[in-house]
């Protein structure tokens, strides 16, 4: 049996929600402030600053999972430590019916990117085109260094398809039941998920996967399949967008 945590206050529970969004805009805040102060200084173009301000920020953006798996391993031990998350990320979630697991987890991989590839190419259509989109895209990535796209590709994924899933759903979802109806909960953490991700088109992107997240875990209040779900979904796409 999972052991019930203590009952959180309502604005305890929002403010965790939205820690994570308030720390990664300080952060890149400071990050942009100090590119902008060093570009100017060197006489950039208004345009070459916008691409430095990108190549820093992704360059730098470990700072992600620090967020993610501190937040989350004090999340744990709030909602009852081991045996809460061995119950979670148990086997069982894909062993007691690995063909229906297989389907949840592609149908959530199919979901995630076609909005992720729908959110490209209404932003491509800013630039004046895909071709000119990826052009502007190449120019950020190819001075990246070559740990920070490793960073990317092969750390991530897994820090936020296991950690994230552990604050919004798991967390979120559960806490924020005590005090309103399952769907409002679960508009709630999705709403913090996406500003997670900064305030952009992404953010309404980001949201409407958590969305989609959320509804699949209050049928199945586990995490596992949600969480390969997540992370396969990283993986194919933070490779295409800085390996690729």
């Amino acid at each position: 049996m999972i052991r019930k945590s203590k009952q959180e206050r309502l604005w305890f529970i929002i403010l965790i929600l939205f820690i994570p969004c308030l720390l990664n805009i300080s952060i890149s805040t400071i990050i942009g402030f100090i590119t902008v102060r060093a570009a100017l200084a060197e006489g950039k173009s208004f345009e070459e600053i916008g691409v430095n301000i990108m190549q820093n920020i992704f360059t730098y953006n470990f700072y992600w999972s620090i967020i993610q798996v501190g937040l989350g391993l004090y999340l744990v031990k709030l909602m009852g430590g081991y045996k809460w998350l061995k119950d979670q990320f148990s086997f069982e979630d894909f062993s007691l019916s690995p063909v229906k697991s297989v389907l949840l987890i592609s149908a959530l991989f199919i979901v995630a990117s076609a909005l992720i590839w729908s959110e490209q190419l209404i932003v491509a259509s800013f630039y004046g085109g895909w071709r000119q989109y990826m052009e502007y895209w190449k120019s950020i990535t190819q001075i990246l260094p070559f740990w920070s796209k490793a960073y990317m590709v092969f750390i991530a994924p897994f820090t936020a398809g296991i950690f994230e899933e552990i604050i919004w759903r798991g967390y979120g979802i559960s806490k924020l039941e005590q005090h309103m109806s399952t769907t409002k909960a679960v508009i709630v953490q999705a709403i913090a998920f996406g500003f997670w991700h900064g305030i952009s088109l992404h953010t309404l992107v980001t949201a409407l996967i958590g969305l989609t997240y959320g509804l699949v875990y209050v049928k199945r209040r586990r995490l596992l399949n949600i969480s390969i779900a997540h992370i396969v979904t990283n993986i194919v796409g933070f490779y295409f967008a800085f390996m690729a």
